[in-house]
C-alpha cells in the first residue's frame, strides 16, 4: 500500500509540474482578431509593396520579410530568432533618394551636386561611400580620398550638410574620385 502511495504522490507531482509548465506557455501565445487592410497601400522608394496590411490595436503591420526585402535586406532564422540583415554596412552612409528641388538648383549653380546624385552621375557606387560619423567624414573604397562634411556650407567645402540633412559634395571632386576609379579598374 505504501509503495502504491509513493508512485501516486510521484505521479501527481509529475503532473502538476507539466500542466504548471503548459500553462504558462499558454499565456505567452495568444490568439488575437485582426483586420486584413488591402484598402492601405504601402510603398518603398515610390515602388508599392506586394503584400497587405494588418491592423490590430491602432497599429499597423506587414509581413516582415517582404518588408525587409522591399529595403534591400533578407530575413535569417535560427530558432525561434529572428535577424533582419540589409545590404548596407553599418559604416555607410545612409541618405535620402531625391532632394528639395529649390536647394538642388541652387547647389548644381554652385558646383555641387547631392552626394547619391552625383555619384551615380559620375558611375561611383553608393557602396563604395563610406561615412565615419564620429569624424564627420567620407572615404571611398579602395581610394585615398577622405572628405570632411561640414555642418552647412561655407565657400570652397568640399562637403556639406544641407536642408532635410542631404550631403552635397563639389562636382570637380566626384569627377577627380571617378577618373581614379576608372584608372585603377583598367
Amino acid at each position: 500500500m505504501k509503495q502504491t502511495s509513493k508512485y501516486a504522490i510521484v505521479f501527481l507531482a509529475g503532473a502538476i509540474c507539466a500542466t504548471a509548465g503548459s500553462a504558462y506557455g499558454a499565456e505567452a501565445i495568444k490568439t488575437i482578431s485582426a483586420k486584413l487592410r488591402p484598402d492601405i497601400k504601402v510603398s518603398v522608394n515610390g515602388k508599392q509593396l506586394d503584400a497587405s496590411a494588418i491592423s490590430y490595436n491602432n497599429t499597423t503591420y506587414l509581413p516582415l520579410r517582404k518588408a525587409a526585402e522591399a529595403v534591400g535586406g533578407k530575413i535569417e532564422l535560427s530558432g525561434k530568432d529572428i535577424n533582419i540583415v540589409t545590404n548596407t554596412p553599418s559604416n555607410q552612409i545612409a541618405l535620402p533618394p531625391s532632394s528639395n528641388p529649390d536647394e538642388k538648383i541652387t547647389s548644381q549653380q554652385n558646383g555641387y551636386s547631392i552626394l547619391r546624385e552625383g555619384a551615380e552621375k559620375n558611375g561611383i557606387s553608393i557602396r563604395d561611400i563610406n561615412y565615419n560619423s564620429e569624424t564627420n567624414t567620407l572615404t571611398f573604397t579602395n581610394t585615398e580620398f577622405t572628405v570632411m562634411v561640414q555642418d552647412h556650407y561655407t565657400p570652397n567645402c568640399d562637403a556639406y550638410r544641407g536642408d532635410k540633412n542631404y550631403v552635397y559634395i563639389r562636382d570637380s571632386l566626384l569627377k577627380s574620385i571617378s577618373e581614379f576609379y576608372e584608372k585603377t579598374d583598367k
